[in-house]
């Protein structure tokens, strides 16, 4: 997870902001930032905490305010949770410099269309693997790439409500290389043959850019997983199923 005081020190000016801003920042932290679903007055008040902050006087209140009217900032929904509504999103994108990734980004890595029906933060991180691709950065290619198939791993555990086999004792995932192991001798599903072969390959480019600091990914290395790292998405989100999935 992001931590607080990172997020807190990318935004230029931060101790002059008003308490009622930092809300805003705040939400964003923990909806975008570390994807939690949905907010409540407890957790950015845990924020002020945490930065040793004087509170806002009532969040409660700012956050049902600010979830009504035409210039709204929250949408409030499942049970009193609180999200940023889609143009406030881009408002605080825009103050704290977020580039700005279109809904669909288009790359012969993988094609995008994969993740239509998934969930919106896996659509995001398959933005950023594209446009990453696009752009020339091989290496937050590969280490995205391999963020991707670790989640989507334990969300294949999740779905099928086995989960606890790609836990430890503390309640912690596996690392992918044991997830990988796993995933391949459940036999709740069958796994085809070139996922088999491509999630080995997958796993060590995206280790090597992430952990050999003499080691630049370059296009020809993710060309030579695109293949199999298409299959693998693709046979992970169908074994998922995430249309009939509430989590």
């Amino acid at each position: 997870m992001v931590r607080l005081e990172v997020f807190v020190g990318k935004i230029e000016k931060f101790d002059e902001i008003s308490p009622s801003n930092r809300i805003d920042m705040f939400a964003y932290f923990l909806l975008v930032e570390n994807k939690i679903d949905g907010i409540v007055a407890k957790n950015i008040a845990k924020c002020f905490d945490e930065l040793h902050l004087v509170p806002y006087s009532n969040i409660s209140a700012y956050l049902a305010a600010k979830a009504k009217g035409k210039d709204k900032k929250f949408i409030r929904k499942n049970g009193g949770k609180y999200y940023l509504e889609r143009s406030f999103k881009d408002v605080l994108e825009n103050k704290l410099g977020v580039p700005a990734l279109p809904a669909k980004v288009q790359s012969d890595f993988f094609p995008i269309e994969l993740f239509d029906n998934t969930r919106g933060y896996l659509i995001a991180l398959a933005n950023q693997t594209l446009a990453s691709f696009n752009n020339g950065i091989y290496d937050g290619c590969s280490v995205l790439s391999r963020k991707i198939v670790e989640i989507l791993i334990i969300e294949c555990f999740e779905k099928h409500k086995c989960e606890n086999l790609i836990k430890k004792p503390d309640g912690a995932f596996f690392y992918l290389s044991d997830l990988i192991g796993e995933f391949l001798k459940e036999p709740k599903w069958n796994v085809g043959r070139n996922a088999k072969n491509g999630l080995p390959k997958i796993k060590k480019i995206g280790d090597q850019s992430a952990h050999n600091r003499r080691y630049i990914a370059r296009k020809n290395d993710l060309e030579h997983i695109k293949e199999e790292l298409r299959v693998v998405i693709e046979e992970l989100v169908h074994l998922i199923d995430y249309p009939t999935w509430k989590s």
